[in-house]
C-alpha cells in the first residue's frame, strides 16, 4: 500500500489496525531496507556486476552467429536477423547502462570496506 502511495492514515484504516502500528511497522520496514544494502555492500557485488557483463557479451555473440546464419539465405530470414539486430541494440543498451552505474557499484565497494574496518573496531 505504501507503493502505491497510500498514506499511514490510509494503511491503517483498509487494515483496520491503528496508525502507530502501520508507523512503527514502515519504520521496521526502512531497517530491514538499510540491512539489505548493508549486506549486499559487503557481499561480492562486484562479482555479480561482471558476470551480468560477461552474460550480455554472450547473448550478443549468440545474437550475431543467428544474424550471420540467415545473411543471404533464401529462407524469409529479413526477420529473423531483424530481430537478432534487436537482441544485439538491447544487450548494448543494458551493457551501456550497467557501465555508466559502475560507479555506483564501486561506492558500494569502498562502503563494503569501510563496514569492515568499523567492524574490526
Amino acid at each position: 500500500m505504501l507503493a502505491k502511495s497510500k498514506t499511514e492514515t490510509e494503511i491503517a484504516q483498509t487494515l483496520n489496525v491503528s496508525q502507530p502500528t502501520i508507523s512503527n511497522d514502515i519504520k521496521a520496514l526502512k531497517e530491514q531496507s538499510q540491512q539489505f544494502v548493508f549486506d549486499l555492500a559487503k557481499s561480492d557485488l562486484s562479482f555479480y556486476y561482471k558476470q551480468k557483463l560477461d552474460s550480455l557479451e554472450e547473448t550478443k555473440k549468440a545474437a550475431w552467429v543467428v544474424h550471420d546464419k540467415f545473411f543471404g539465405s533464401s529462407h524469409d530470414s529479413g526477420r529473423i536477423r531483424l530481430q537478432a539486430l534487436k537482441v544485439i541494440i538491447l544487450a548494448e543498451e543494458t551493457a551501456f547502462k550497467f557501465l555508466t552505474e559502475g560507479p555506483a557499484i564501486l561506492s558500494l565497494k569502498m562502503l563494503e570496506q569501510r563496514v569492515s574496518e568499523y567492524e574490526a573496531v
